[in-house]
C-alpha cells in the first residue's frame, strides 16, 4: 500500500469547531497531560464525554440568549436547512459564538450526515435573527456528499463497521467516542463513534446526485445514488479512524496501533479512500472535543493507506 501525506481536517472546519479528529490543537505535552495533576476541569474520559464543556470564543452571552429562545433557534435552523438544502434535521446542541450560536444537527433520512449552522443573535436586544441563518461555504454540501457516498457504498461501509467492531472485540483496551459526543459536537459529515468521512477534493461524480437530492421530494430514495456512475479513487475521500485507550492511566499502544493498521491494510471490500488511524490516550479535551495529543500515535507514524475501488 502506498503511504501518502495528508491533513485530517479542513481549515474551515477547524475555525468553526475549534479542532477536528487527528489535528494538533495547542494542548499540553504528553508528560503534562498524563500526570496525576491533569486539570480535571479541562479533560474528560472518552467513556463519559458527551460534548459538555465545548466552547467557542466569546459565546457566553449569545448562548444564554439562545437557551432562552431555544424553540426559535431550532425552528430557524430547521426551516433554513429544509429551504436551502431540502434536508430535514434533528437539532442536538447549541454552542454560543461571538455573534450567535453554532447549531449542531443530524440529517434525517437515508442520506445521513452531521453538520452545523450558525444562527445570529442580536446581543443588545436579546433576539434571535431567524431570517439570517447561514452555514460555512461548502460545509453542508460536503456533508451531503459523504452521506451519499455512504449510502452508495453501503455494503462496504457495513463491512468497515463490522471490521472495527471485530477490532474492538479483539482489543478490549480501546474504545471509541460516545454517540452523544458525535451528535452534540461532531458536525463533520458522515460519522460514527469510530470514524468520520470527508471529501479530499471536489468530485464531479457526485454532482448529479447532489443536484437530485436538493430538488427531490423524497430524499430517501435509492434512485438518487443511481446517478453516481464513476469509480472513486483513494484520494477522493478521507476516512479517519480514531480510538482511545480504555484505561485512564494507559499510554497509546503501538502494538494495538500496528495490529489495527495491518487489519485495515488487508481488509477487502471496505470503502475506497485514504485511511488515517489515530490511537489516543483516555482523555478528551472538553472545550475543543479533541482527543489527539502529542502522545497520540497517528500521522507521524502512519500517514495514510490508499484503498481504491
Amino acid at each position: 500500500m502506498k503511504i501518502i501525506n495528508l491533513v485530517a481536517c479542513s481549515i474551515s472546519t477547524t475555525i468553526l469547531l475549534g479542532g477536528c479528529f487527528g489535528a494538533e490543537n495547542g494542548q499540553k505535552s504528553s508528560n503534562e497531560q498524563n500526570s496525576l495533576d491533569r486539570p480535571e476541569d479541562q479533560f474528560e474520559s472518552a467513556l463519559t464525554y458527551t460534548g459538555e464543556g465545548y466552547d467557542l470564543p466569546g459565546g457566553g452571552k449569545a448562548e444564554k440568549i439562545a437557551a432562552e429562545h431555544k424553540d426559535e433557534v431550532v425552528k430557524a435552523t430547521k426551516d433554513y436547512l429544509k429551504k436551502e438544502y431540502n434536508t430535514d434535521v434533528d437539532v442536538h446542541n447549541m454552542v454560543g459564538n461571538q455573534n450567535g450560536v453554532t447549531v449542531f444537527y443530524e440529517s434525517v433520512g437515508d442520506v445521513h450526515f452531521y453538520s452545523t449552522a450558525i444562527v445570529p443573535i442580536d446581543i443588545e436586544n436579546e433576539t434571535v435573527l431567524s431570517s439570517n441563518v447561514w452555514t460555512l461555504e461548502g460545509e453542508v454540501e460536503k456533508g451531503i456528499e459523504t452521506g451519499l457516498f455512504a449510502l452508495w457504498r453501503k455494503e462496504e461501509f457495513d463491512q468497515l463497521d463490522s471490521l472495527l467492531e471485530e477490532i474492538l472485540q479483539e482489543n478490549k483496551n480501546i474504545v471509541g467516542r460516545k454517540l452523544e459526543a458525535i451528535q452534540n459536537v461532531g458536525g463533520n459529515g458522515f460519522m460514527t463513534p469510530y470514524y468520520f468521512v470527508q471529501p479530499l477534493k471536489y468530485e464531479d461524480a457526485f454532482q448529479d446526485a447532489i443536484d437530485l437530492y436538493l430538488i427531490s421530494s423524497d430524499p430517501d430514495t435509492q434512485d438518487i445514488i443511481s446517478s453516481i456512475n464513476q469509480e472513486i479513487n483513494s484520494d477522493d475521500f478521507l476516512i479517519s479512524i480514531q480510538f482511545f485507550m480504555k484505561n485512564p492511566e494507559a499510554q497509546p499502544s503501538q502494538e494495538i496501533f500496528e495490529a489495527i493498521k495491518e487489519k485495515v491494510e488487508n481488509a477487502n471490500q471496505i470503502p475506497p479512500g485514504t485511511y488515517v488511524l489515530s490511537i489516543n490516550d483516555h482523555y478528551i479535551h472538553k472545550e475543543s472535543s479533541e482527543g489527539y495529543k502529542k502522545n497520540s500515535i497517528s500521522l507521524e507514524e502512519f500517514e495514510g493507506i490508499e484503498k481504491d475501488s
